[in-house]
């Protein structure tokens, strides 16, 4: 599969868990700093757990996937956005030893936003199943679940840094506390921008209440899970103190608010396309391949 698409923003954007000032123009397909004071979890309890490396230009990058069937992992479509090859490894991406399968043909949601993060979601088709992996993660949630404010315990994973600068190759996992609702994540008093995009898309996010376990760098794309159930994907974040909307931030930072797509909202799309009775299903990958040549073949 061969795919190039590059999206430059000039506005105020979000973006993995840094604010880029509207003034500097951005390459979306970054991605910065997501699991700081994790712990290494054991891979047999949560197989389904995997890690994406992933081709953009000349740049080599890396997110996390959950399989939630035997061909197909569920990540963010921030992950994937230009990207012109991806495979997904069983274990840490970086391990070039470790098993591997190609991505075959990917599917962004079409609501997918790249500014306000509503819908970033990807299924990516693997080649063939992985041999020893049998345990899928099952897709739940509710949103009477959280009501009265109610929060939940629930644990995101990745295979990313587990703190800025120092990266450990092993998978990691933190605990959180989650709340859905809209008042569930903080904004910044003094950035509009922000703060309207929070408080009008509120109905497609989960929010962590903010501390120092939260993803890092590779782990964009992963699992939140919830009473052994995948509610979430991690998506993005901000910061939300005052006047601090314009600095970057780094992983760990209990000023930052991160966010996770609330995959409940999206299960008919993703049963859609996991059972293929999608009429659009080989539309939207024939056009998304279409689009991503001649966008590739402009920049020559």
């Amino acid at each position: 599969m061969n795919i190039s698409v590059i999206k430059i923003l000039s506005l105020f954007t979000i973006i993995d868990g840094y604010i880029i000032n509207q003034s500097l123009p951005i390459k979306k397909n970054i991605r910065v700093a997501r699991i700081a004071n994790g712990e290494q979890f054991d891979q047999a309890y949560y197989p389904y757990v995997v890690g994406l490396k992933i081709q953009i230009v000349d740049e080599e990058t890396y997110c996390t996937g959950t399989l939630v069937s035997p061909r197909f992992v569920l990540t963010a479509a921030h992950c994937i956005e230009g990207s012109s090859f991806v495979e997904v490894y069983q274990t840490d991406p970086r391990n070039e030893d470790g098993e591997k399968r190609e991505v075959i043909e990917l599917f962004m949601h079409s609501l997918y936003n790249d500014t306000s993060f509503v819908g970033d979601l990807c299924l990516l088709k693997i080649s063939k199943p992985f041999k020893n992996i049998t345990s899928y993660a099952n897709i739940s949630g509710n949103p009477e679940l959280f009501a009265n404010e109610t929060s939940l315990k629930c644990f995101i994973f990745g295979w990313g840094k587990n703190e800025t600068g120092y990266p450990k190759y092993r998978a990691n996992f933190a605990s959180v506390w989650v709340k859905y609702g809209p008042n569930a994540c903080e904004v910044p008093p003094d950035n509009y921008f922000i703060k309207d995009i929070v408080e009008s898309t509120w109905k497609d996010f989960l929010c962590p209440v903010p501390n120092n376990r939260m993803a890092c760098i590779g782990d964009s794309g992963g699992a939140l899970m919830c009473q052994g159930f995948l509610f979430g994907i991690t998506s993005h974040g901000y910061n939300y103190y005052p006047e601090m909307g314009h600095l970057k931030t780094e992983c760990g930072d209990t000023r930052v608010q991160t966010r996770y797509i609330f995959i409940v909202i999206y299960r008919d799309w993703i049963n859609n396309h996991l059972h293929g009775t999608s009429s659009t299903l080989k539309f939207n990958h024939l056009m998304f391949i279409l689009i991503s040549i001649v966008r590739f073949l402009l920049s020559i």
